[in-house]
């Protein structure tokens, strides 16, 4: 399955306006690494550099983290897998198309 099938356009909090995100639960789920979700959350998202309520805002009605297309770019990158670098090109080429489908 595609990432495109994973892209939310949802309200930022801070801004309100409608930006496109990505669960950090669905990237987990994609990317099927060999650490734990909460693992996985702590290195690629708390302990990174990525900025808190820009790149990345915590819903506690899910109990998850909407990462902005950026934020999932990095961590893609950051991964540096075969499977990772599948979706880095597939984002890049939603963005490159203006997110069309």
């Amino acid at each position: 399955m595609g990432i495109e099938k994973h892209v939310m356009r949802l309200q930022e909090p801070n801004t309100k306006k409608r930006k496109f995100f990505i669960s950090s639960k669905h990237l987990y789920r994609l990317l099927e690494t060999d650490v734990s979700y909460k693992t996985f959350v702590e290195t690629n998202i708390i302990w990174s550099r990525l900025r808190e309520n820009i790149d990345y805002h915590f819903y506690e009605q899910h109990d998850t983290y909407n990462l902005s297309i950026c934020a999932v770019q990095a961590i893609l990158i950051l991964e540096n897998t075969e499977k990772s670098w599948r979706f880095f090109n597939e984002l890049s080429d939603l963005i490159n198309n203006g997110f069309n489908r």
